[in-house]
């Protein structure tokens, strides 16, 4: 176990559950490994049950007595995290902490989602706005924390784009633009709930499978050079993962951006700030009328 005494200097979440999407590889498989060898029980939320299956059986390699629960969850259909939450409520009563990870990187060309969105947008934004909303009542009882995993390119997009304009964007662009979104959906419901703490984080630039997956469009040449280059140079999720372990264990409640510490924030271990400007743009508003505006034309 790596950074097994960074882990150990956190605040103790011994017995309590959390929930992780897209669990079964990447910056999510690390933190629900991370998660058990802390003793929690983890929810692995993951589309495809059968890879969740094989990464379950490799944590209980590693943490023999791991307490993990797979749910299948789609989050780029609405049907699918209607029963997700549907399954969570009727056999948690209490959840401590949700994890938003789950997220694709330019999809195939014209992919859409279930319902009709762009495949990207809809995912990494719509999908998780839809999982937030639907989950909240479960959420604000439990007093829980959410993470959700933003990246350096939210940072860099376009802030004139509207949500309405979303397909308009490139599919590197759109990528970028969809972490803007959760930038200011986590600002904006942190400011607005009750009970529930919002803590945005950003793993840097880290090594996963995000250009290597099922789902991606690029040309299988560029995608093994992409990742074989994140493998050799930029640090692994195992490091880059830690933001999100902070954000669940912090008593910090005044700076919650937590990102690397290195230079530029490529890589390095967690640091807290607070929100970053840029998510202090409401979007709630904004991204229920295009919903509504949608689903009236599908």
């Amino acid at each position: 176990m790596k950074y097994k005494k960074y882990l150990d200097k956190l605040e103790s979440i011994e017995g309590k559950t959390f929930i992780v999407t897209g669990a079964n590889s990447g910056l999510g498989y690390q933190t629900t490994l991370d998660l058990a060898y802390k003793k929690a029980r983890v929810i692995m939320a993951c589309r495809n049950v059968d890879k969740a299956q094989l990464a379950k059986e490799k944590i209980l390699l590693e943490v023999k007595d791991a307490k993990l629960d797979i749910y299948r969850y789609d989050q780029g259909n609405f049907k699918s995290i209607d029963k997700f939450v549907n399954e969570i409520n009727n056999n948690f009563s209490h959840i401590d902490g949700l994890v938003c990870n789950a997220g694709v990187y330019y999809p195939k060309a014209n992919y859409k989602t279930a319902d009709g969105f762009e495949l990207t947008f809809g995912t990494n934004y719509l999908g998780t706005y839809y999982l937030l909303k639907k989950i909240n009542p479960l959420l604000e009882k439990s007093k829980a924390k959410v993470v959700i995993v933003t990246s350096l390119t939210g940072a860099f997009a376009s802030k004139k784009t509207k949500i309405k304009d979303n397909e308009k964007l490139g599919r590197n662009k759109i990528y970028g633009y969809s972490k803007y979104c959760l930038s200011r959906l986590c600002y904006e419901l942190d400011q607005k709930s009750e009970n529930v703490e919002y803590f945005l984080t950003h793993p840097g630039i880290c090594q996963t499978n995000i250009i290597s997956s099922d789902q991606t469009g690029l040309p299988s040449f560029i995608s093994k050079a992409g990742h074989y280059f994140l493998y050799i140079f930029v640090h692994h999720a195992n490091k880059a993962c830690l933001t999100s372990l902070l954000a669940l264990t912090t008593k910090d409640n005044q700076k919650k951006f937590i990102k690397p510490r290195g230079p530029f924030a490529i890589s390095g271990l967690p640091t807290r700030k607070k929100f970053p400007k840029y998510s202090n743009k409401e979007v709630v508003e904004e991204t229920e009328e295009y919903l509504k505006g949608k689903q009236k034309n599908l």
